[in-house]
Parts: C-alpha cells; structure tokens; sequence
C-alpha cells in the first residue's frame, strides 16, 4: 500500500514538473516573441524615418510630368512609325474585286493585242520596210541561231544568271 501512495505522489510530481516545464517554455516562446516584435517595431521606425527624408526630395508633381512627357514621346514615335510604314502605291480603301477586274481587263486588252501565233503586236515585226531603208540597216537574220555555243547558266531558281560586268559599277 505505502508502495502504491509513493508511486502516487511520484507520478503527481512528475506530472508538476511537466507542467511547471511547459509553461516555462510557453513563456520564453512568448519572451522571445516580443523581442522580434521589438526588433521589427525598431526597423520600421528606421524605415519610416529614411522614406520620410526622401519622400522630401522626391515631388509626386515630377513623376506625374514625366509620364506625360513619355506618353507624348511615344505619340510622336508611333507617327513617326506610321509615316514610315505608309504605302505609297495602293491606297488602303481599293476593293479587292475592284482589283481583279481591272487585271481581268488588263488581260483581255492584251488578248486583244495578240495574233494568232500568241505573239504580241507590240512584238511583231514592221511590215512597212521604208523605215528600214530610210535608217540604212541591215535586215534581222532569219533562221535558227545557233545555241550549241551558247550556254546559258541558271540560278537555283531557274532564272538566267546575270552577267558579272553588269554588276560591277
């Protein structure tokens, strides 16, 4: 029995101890706690003093006028890039179907200037040969030109290559 009271009263002072435990550490946790509070509080009204000394400086007038100067700068810049973009050789409000009529026409004017062979008249050769014999010049050859001695280069296009002579200025 008396074994029995003394683990009573043991566990009883174990369980004080525990608790006496915990609410020392609830209050160094509290303690410390307050301390980062001050700490904070201390940096804040170091803070606060520093933005007040340059808020002093610094005029809200000044940014405002800055904006605006920007915004106008990047008026005249987009002008600018408008200018510069124009196209000078169709106006923006042709119609498309406007456009292929007109080429429809184009083509149909040059059908018509056409002979039979698909040759166009612009292109065909001057039966008045008065001309000729005003000017003195010989007639054009007649017949097939010879084209084994002349070799005609092309470009990954398939385009005639442009002679080298013409290019140099």
């Amino acid at each position: 029995m008396r074994i029995l009271k003394q683990k009573r009263m043991y566990e009883g002072q174990r369980d004080m101890l525990y608790n006496q435990t915990f609410n020392l550490d609830q209050v160094a946790f509290a303690s410390e706690g307050i301390k980062d509070a001050q700490q904070t509080m201390s940096a804040l009204k170091s803070a606060n003093k520093e933005l007040k000394g340059m808020m002093k400086t610094v005029k809200i007038q000044d940014f405002d006028n800055l904006q605006d100067d920007m915004m106008e700068l990047m008026d005249v810049s987009n002008e600018i890039q408008e200018s510069l973009g124009r196209s000078y050789s169709v106006p923006d409000d042709i119609d498309e179907e406007d456009l292929m009529g007109e080429l429809d026409a184009l083509e149909a004017d040059m059908g018509l200037e056409t002979d039979g062979e698909g040759v166009p008249s612009y292109l065909q050769p001057d039966n008045e040969s008065d001309f000729n014999e005003e000017l003195n010049l010989p007639s054009a050859p007649s017949g097939h030109a010879i084209t084994s001695r002349i070799v005609k280069a092309e470009d990954e296009f398939g385009l005639p290559q442009v002679p080298r002579a013409s290019l140099r200025g």
